[in-house]
């Protein structure tokens, strides 16, 4: 059988002039833009894949590859690889077809781009279980140079198209021998090293060599991980697979606590990365285990008491903030405070804004008080969940509100807006005690909090 690559340069409409050899300067600048964009050479408008495939089908039973070029078959094997038809027995020839193209054309390889495509589609599906892995594998240990890639350490010390090797496991093995496993892999080849398939899996090997040390508090060993979600030089933090990594970075920490100096690191780079989860629960940190998540809303209630009481000091000049502050905080490191948020007034978001400029730790976020009187509108709240129930406390003479224990519906803890209202004409079973700032207020808030 004519090889396509030898098909698809007869009879062409037109003749590709020479050219004199690239320079050097253009070749280094292509290598950069395909080291930045590695998806540019598979990139395709939006096609049914069932339909091109059909279409490739027929021309293939016909050898009718008139007005048909490389992009074509880039396009269909990219469709079938991502949509899954080459289990589809329709077109099992035509599959097996395409990976025979894999391989160098006539003269000057003009399926290099194919070929490089092939290579990042074997990444991405990798499955060493699918016919598709284990075909494009053969194919590519033989013809891998016409990729035009520098993969020669992912082929011979990686040993990436040797399936009965373990891909997966060696490249993972590989990261935890490096102080900067992302910038390594790029070093070594890997265009995208937080890519799905190969990478996804070795991701995975890699978080489980990582846990139990991590569980065990070396420092090291969560700086690494946390290093190889985020690392210095790329600007989107890892998101597939990452609430494997964040369930053994904060499940060790459910029922006890780290080194002070590993829970800092912990809070600065998660939320750094991920942003606070009480205003991003539905995204990334959705996937981690709850309990993995309630560390951290845990460890944010801490800090958000602390920021809280800097914030209000200064926003009403009262007498009573030590008080109230050494009863919170001693309540919060008794373990009675799982979670806190704030809602400020217009001059407390101004204070926020100013401290948040001297202060390095996590910038926190906060809601907003839309109280409509104007009174109201002055006041700074501290919303908590105290041993089971919700409790709220507030600056300018706002009264502190204890709920009862049995309703945590009552409200949300997270929205982006509160009013001063809302808590005041609360009425029923759900009424929360109200607590003025008078007398012997401290006893009267932990006797309530006994009810």
């Amino acid at each position: 059988m004519t090889p396509l690559s030898e098909l698809l340069q007869q009879d062409r409409p037109f003749v590709r002039p020479s050219v004199p050899a690239e320079p050097v300067e253009v070749r280094r600048a292509g290598e950069s833009i395909r080291r930045r964009w590695p998806d540019m050479d598979t990139a395709d408008p939006e096609t049914d894949p069932e339909t091109l495939a059909s279409e490739v089908e027929h021309r293939r039973r016909n050898g009718d590859w008139r007005e048909f070029y490389w992009l074509d078959v880039t396009r269909t094997a990219c469709a079938l690889l991502d949509s899954g038809l080459w289990r589809d027995r329709r077109f099992a020839r035509l599959f097996d077809f395409l990976l025979d193209q894999i391989g160098p054309g006539t003269g000057r390889p003009a399926n290099g781009p194919y070929v490089r495509a092939m290579f990042r589609k074997y990444l991405d599906t990798f499955d060493p279980a699918s016919r598709a892995t284990r075909g494009l594998a053969k194919a590519l240990k033989e013809h891998w140079p016409e990729a035009d890639l520098p993969i020669g350490t992912l082929v011979h010390d990686f040993h990436i198209f040797d399936l009965d090797t373990a891909p997966p496991h060696t490249i993972a093995a590989y990261m935890d021998n490096q102080d900067k496993p992302f910038r390594a892999l790029r070093e070594a080849g890997m265009e995208a090293p937080h890519g799905a398939g190969l990478m996804q899996a070795a991701h995975l090997h890699f978080v489980s060599k990582l846990a139990p040390r991590i569980k065990n508090g070396d420092l090291d060993a969560a700086e690494k991980l946390l290093d190889w979600l985020q690392p210095p030089s790329r600007g989107n933090p890892l998101q597939e697979g990452v609430g494997r990594a964040m369930n053994a970075l904060l499940l060790p920490w459910h029922t006890r606590n780290p080194d002070p100096a590993l829970r800092k690191l912990l809070e600065i780079r998660l939320v750094g990365a991920y942003g606070d989860p009480r205003v991003s629960a539905a995204g990334t940190w959705s996937a981690c285990s709850g309990d993995a998540r309630r560390v951290m809303l845990k460890w944010l209630a801490g800090a958000t008491i602390k920021v809280f009481f800097d914030i209000v000091t200064q926003a009403d000049h009262s007498h009573m903030w030590s008080d109230r502050k050494s009863l919170w905080i001693d309540l919060y490191k008794g373990g009675h405070v799982t979670q806190a948020w704030f809602a400020l007034s217009e001059k407390g978001e101004a204070i926020a804004r100013r401290l948040d400029q001297g202060r390095e730790s996590i910038k926190l976020a906060f809601a907003r008080n839309k109280s409509g009187n104007s009174s109201d509108r002055r006041k700074c709240l501290l919303i908590m969940e105290v041993d089971g129930r919700w409790v709220v406390e507030g600056s300018h003479n706002f009264p502190t509100w204890i709920f009862p224990k049995r309703n945590l519906e009552s409200f949300k803890p997270y929205k982006r807006s509160y009013t001063c209202d809302q808590f005041r004409y609360i009425a029923g079973p759900e009424q929360p005690e109200r607590i003025v700032h008078l007398g012997d207020w401290r006893n009267k808030v932990l006797t309530a909090l006994q009810k």
